[in-house]
């Protein structure tokens, strides 16, 4: 003889439970299991501060990557004040014939069988309106000096008259004076390191026909690499090059007239106002644009963060799961099922992950702008434009921590909800 099971009536099922209902439970179960690991941080207070140590320090670190990288990226209006200090415009004669240039001067086309030999004041001011003030000035200028019988690297230098009112804002003056006669030199920190001078020394020529005495400690915002500054004779001397640029002070503002009449004599006009829209555009550089190598770069650096995280902090809230058997056993008596004990074991990753996130991202927001000085000069050799963040980066890598810490609580709380009550009531494994 069969039985067959019988059907249990419909009036007899348990009735479901809104889903209204079931979101309330859980909400109301994270909330107990946040209360149970808040005291548990506050009790174990040594394990908390190792867990914490173990997800701060990647945090702050590249939380201060970040930072001081958005802070290093100027933007094309940042940079232009950099270049032009006191000047309305910066000139630069790339072609004998018409030029297209991009929207800051940075990018242009011209012709290559038409490049100027030699180009001197007059033959800007007769391209600018009357009454205009040029300043020429020449970077990039190999300085080649001799230390007693030994030769030394050749030292970049600039040639610009300094003293001119149109060059007060290029440099930033950090000791001495500027150079205003021709055998007086000024030069930047990194220069003074490498060539062990200081105000007062003497710089001789490596063939022994001149020498330099040190006046000034002066820098150049938008290069801290080593470098001289020498005094201009007026005129650029020798044959011209692209880093020969000349400062202009108009009457009146930078119109897009005047940009059209440079750019068809061949100059390049970089100023406060952008150019004409024209051809260039295309091939603008993007900025402060990420490419696919630093994006990829980022990935990789967080994701090795987040395993370091979790191979790091896993064993330390596996012994905290270890040490808490009897609370957890009384979780499981008063009804907690495997899903709450979860929850309690995963708290502990979420606050732990929290604090963590906050403090290092504090700490490395703080931290990069206490260090900007010595980033600019050792890292980047610029200076930066202004104390700023990089929210989407920071919260990026503050989910980054939080989910480290979950994860890494991710294995002890499948162990805690697995464990037999019994046995954890009397404190055996």
């Amino acid at each position: 003889m069969t039985l067959r099971p019988q059907s249990r009536p419909v009036h007899d099922l348990p009735p479901e439970r809104p889903r209204r209902t079931r979101l309330a439970e859980t909400v109301g179960s994270w909330r107990a299991a946040l209360r149970i690991a808040r005291r548990e941080v506050t009790r174990a207070r040594g394990r908390t501060a190792l867990v914490l140590a173990m997800i701060v320090l990647p945090v702050l670190a590249l939380s201060f990557v970040a930072v001081s990288a958005d802070m290093a990226r100027l933007d094309p209006a940042e940079k232009m004040e950099q270049r032009l200090g006191n000047a309305d415009a910066e000139l630069r004669v790339v072609s004998q014939g018409p030029v297209t240039q991009n929207a800051d001067g940075s990018v242009w086309n011209a012709p290559e069988d038409r490049i100027p030999e030699t180009v001197t004041v007059d033959d800007i001011l007769r391209l600018l309106p009357a009454d205009s003030r040029v300043l020429p000035v020449r970077r990039w200028l190999p300085l080649p000096l001799r230390d007693g019988t030994r030769a030394r690297d050749d030292v970049p230098a600039t040639e610009v008259d300094l003293a001119d009112p149109l060059a007060a804002g290029l440099v930033r003056i950090h000791d001495g004076r500027v150079p205003t006669k021709a055998d007086e030199v000024a030069l930047n920190r990194a220069a003074r390191r490498t060539l062990g001078v200081d105000v007062g020394g003497v710089l001789n020529a490596r063939d022994g026909t001149r020498s330099w005495t040190v006046v000034g400690v002066v820098e150049l915002p938008e290069s801290l690499e080593p470098m001289a500054f020498l005094r201009s004779a007026g005129e650029p001397s020798g044959s011209l090059n692209h880093d020969t640029v000349f400062l202009v002070d108009l009457p009146g503002p930078v119109t897009e007239d005047l940009f059209r009449h440079l750019n068809r004599n061949g100059v390049v006009v970089g100023a406060r106002v952008s150019a004409p829209s024209s051809p260039v555009e295309a091939v603008r550089p993007l900025g402060n644009s990420l490419g696919a190598e630093e994006i990829g770069t980022g990935v990789l650096v967080g994701g090795l963060g987040l395993l370091e995280v979790v191979l790091l902090v896993g064993p330390a809230f596996a012994v905290g799961v270890r040490r808490r058997r009897r609370e957890l056993a009384l979780v499981a008596v008063a009804g907690g099922d495997a899903a709450q004990l979860r929850r309690v074991v995963l708290a502990d990753g979420v606050l732990l992950g929290c604090i963590g996130a906050a403090a290092g991202v504090a700490l490395g927001v703080l931290s990069a702008f206490a260090a900007r000085p010595l980033v600019e000069e050792f890292v980047f050799q610029h200076r930066f434009a202004g104390y700023r963040v990089w929210p989407a980066a920071l919260g990026v890598i503050a989910l980054v921590a939080v989910l480290a810490g979950v994860l890494a609580a991710l294995a002890p709380a499948w162990t805690a909800a697995r464990q037999e009550v019994v046995a954890g009531l009397a404190g055996r494994r």
